[in-house]
C-alpha cells in the first residue's frame, strides 16, 4: 500500500468512476484500475462495485475510503508543517570580500548593515578573497556572492558596479615622489610598478598598463596578493602601485605614503555573483548593497554612484 493508492482510491469515490477519476488525477485510466486492483488484492477485499450508476464504495471501501482521507491529511499537514519550518530556519550566505573590511571602503560597514537588515533569517559568512582569486570562489561555489574590485571579465560571473572612488599612489616615504601633494598620470608612467599576483587584466589597472600600453614591473621585487603584502613590500622597493583612495584610509601605515592621482580612472566597487544566479539571498543582498551605497556614498570622500 502507498500513497498513490490511497490518492487513487479516494479520488474514483469522490469522482464515482474511473475515467472522471482518471481525468482529474491528470492520468490514463487503466494505470488506475490496475492501482486499485492491486489495492484491493493486498487487503483482501473488494473495495469498490461497478454499476449502472457508475462506481459506489463497498462497505469496506467506505471504511478505507475514510481511512485514506485521514492518512492523506496528515501527510499533507506534515508537508506544510516542514514547508513552514523551512521558511523559518537560517540560511547562509557566503559573501566574499576582497581585502576584508577595505572591500567597498567607508561602505563596507553599511552595506553588511543594510544586508543583516534585509536578510534577518540569514547566517551571513564572510570570506577574505585575494587580489588573484576573485572570480574563482564564485565559479566553484565556494562563495555565493562577493564584494570585488574591478576590472573583472568572465562570461559566467555577472558584476553590478554600486560605488566609484578616486585612485592614489602609494610609494616608500624615501621615494622622490612621496613628498607630492598630488599627481598626474602621466608623471608616473615611467615608474616600476609592484608585480602583484593577479589576474594579467586586473594587474594591468592598478599597474597603469593600459594607459602606458605595455607592463613596467620593478625586477627585484616579489609579487604581492594582499593590501597587507603591497605595504611590506614597499618597505624595501623603489616600486609605486596604485590602489583605491579608501585603502589609504583604512589601512593607514607609516611604512607607505599616499599621493592623489587627478586623472586616474577611478577605482569601482562592485558585487558578482555567477550569472543566472535566481537565489532570493543572493539577489537580496545585491539589492542592498546597491541601496546601502546610494544612501551612505557621502561616507566615501570623492566617491560616485555609477551612471
Amino acid at each position: 500500500m502507498d500513497l498513490r493508492q490511497l490518492q487513487y482510491l479516494v479520488a474514483v469515490a469522490d469522482e464515482g468512476g474511473f475515467r472522471p477519476a482518471a481525468r482529474r488525477l491528470l492520468i490514463a485510466q487503466p494505470p488506475l484500475s490496475v492501482a486499485i486492483q492491486r489495492l484491493e488484492h493486498e487487503l483482501g477485499v473488494s473495495l469498490l462495485v461497478r454499476s449502472t450508476r457508475g462506481v459506489t464504495p463497498t462497505s469496506a471501501g467506505e471504511e478505507m475510503v475514510t481511512r485514506a482521507r485521514e492518512i492523506l491529511s496528515r501527510v499533507d499537514d506534515a508537508r506544510r508543517s516542514f514547508k513552514d519550518r523551512k521558511g523559518h530556519e537560517q540560511s547562509t550566505l557566503r559573501v566574499g570580500v576582497i581585502a576584508g573590511p577595505l572591500s567597498a571602503g567607508e561602505l563596507t560597514t553599511p552595506i553588511f548593515d543594510a544586508v543583516r537588515s534585509a536578510l534577518p533569517n540569514s547566517r551571513i559568512a564572510t570570506q577574505e578573497l585575494s587580489f588573484a582569486d576573485q572570480i574563482a570562489p564564485i565559479l566553484d561555489g565556494t562563495v555565493d556572492v562577493a564584494i570585488v574590485r574591478p576590472p573583472l571579465n568572465h562570461r559566467e560571473i555577472d558584476v553590478i558596479a554600486i560605488a566609484e572612488e578616486p585612485r592614489c599612489m602609494l610609494v616608500n616615504p624615501s621615494h622622490e615622489l612621496a613628498d607630492a601633494a598630488e599627481l598626474s598620470v602621466d608623471d608616473v608612467l615611467d615608474q616600476p610598478m609592484l608585480p602583484l599576483v593577479a589576474p594579467k587584466a586586473w594587474s594591468a589597472f592598478w599597474q597603469l598598463d593600459d594607459v602606458r600600453g605595455y607592463p613596467l614591473l620593478c625586477p627585484d621585487t616579489d609579487p604581492v596578493a594582499s593590501v597587507n603584502a603591497v605595504h611590506l613590500a614597499l618597505l624595501t622597493t623603489s616600486a609605486i602601485i596604485t590602489v583605491s583612495e579608501s585603502t589609504t584610509r583604512l589601512a593607514q601605515s607609516t611604512s607607505v605614503r599616499s599621493v592623489r592621482l587627478v586623472d586616474a580612472t577611478p577605482s569601482v566597487t562592485a558585487v558578482a555573483y555567477r550569472r543566472g544566479q535566481r537565489r532570493p539571498e543572493v539577489l537580496a543582498f545585491v539589492d542592498a548593497a546597491k541601496r546601502a551605497a546610494i544612501d551612505n556614498i557621502a561616507l566615501m570622500p570623492g566617491g560616485k554612484i555609477p551612471g
